[in-house]
């Protein structure tokens, strides 16, 4: 398969100067510094969760607590339970950079994807997955069928073997979108190009 720096060269494309093991960076994920603080503020809740201590500190002290104020309590902490369960389901597949480093195999260097997610505490978590196991999302499209998909909201990106992450490209930062349009369709849109 041709690299996407080999590729580019072939179009006329300024290639970087970068070594070649540095990251080549193809998308930067919109927003994603205030989806890093949606993601902290999952903290936060834990204050609303806090407020189950009233009712129950009453209910300890053998006083009467209102059924409105038990049920209160009781949604307070399912709706932070479910808001922090989402927030955090989607904090570890939505794709803050995806890039193109180069992976040690058998003493060959290779070209691998790494994905970078969020943690629970919105910290950054970079995955390296090989080429091998990306399921390209955008393979065997037409040109009609390719620009459709692109626009839409979310492109989903599977990794066999782990979970499926989730790109916006429409309103992402495309660095280099030869590059990584070549790598959502295993080398099929630089053919076409």
């Amino acid at each position: 398969r041709a690299r996407p720096d080999a590729v580019a060269r072939e179009r006329g494309f300024a290639v970087s100067s970068a070594p070649h093991d540095a990251p080549r960076k193809l998308y930067t994920g919109p927003q994603i510094k205030l989806f890093r603080v949606l993601v902290r503020f999952k903290l936060a809740q834990l204050v609303g969760v806090g407020g189950l201590a009233t009712p129950a500190l009453t209910i300890g002290a053998g006083e009467a607590v209102s059924n409105t104020l038990i049920g209160a309590a009781i949604a307070t902490a399912i709706g932070s339970v479910a808001c922090g369960a989402a927030l955090q389901y989607y904090a570890s597949r939505y794709v803050g950079e995806l890039a193109l480093v180069a992976q040690r195999r058998r003493d060959v260097s290779v070209d691998a994807l790494r994905i970078s997610t969020m943690d629970f505490w919105g910290n950054r978590v970079d995955e390296i997955i090989p080429m091998d196991d990306v399921v390209p999302p955008l393979k065997g499209l037409s040109a009609d069928a390719l620009e459709e998909i692109a626009a839409q909201m979310f492109i989903p990106l599977d990794v066999v073997g782990g979970r499926q992450y989730v790109l916006s490209l429409r309103h992402g930062n495309l660095r280099n979108r030869d590059a990584l349009f070549d790598v959502l369709s295993a080398g099929e849109y630089g053919k076409r190009n």
